[in-house]
């Protein structure tokens, strides 16, 4: 994977950031990467270093909202 994968996508808001995530997640799951958990990792050419929890919630499964 190339640090590059993103470099015809605008993240200029929170429902940008959300929506680049989300499928990010989907994809990962789809092919069978088990996501949850901590994610460390350093950013290339910044000073900043990350870390990302993602937790896996329950569904609403009794049809309320």
């Amino acid at each position: 994977m190339t640090r590059d994968k993103l470099k015809d996508v605008t993240v200029t808001s929170v429902e940008d950031f959300e929506s680049v995530l989300a499928e990010a997640i989907e994809r990962a799951t789809a092919e069978g990467v088990d996501v949850r958990g901590a994610w460390e990792f350093q950013t290339s050419g910044s000073p900043h270093d990350w870390e990302v929890q993602v937790v896996e919630l329950a569904r609403n499964f009794d049809g309320n909202e």
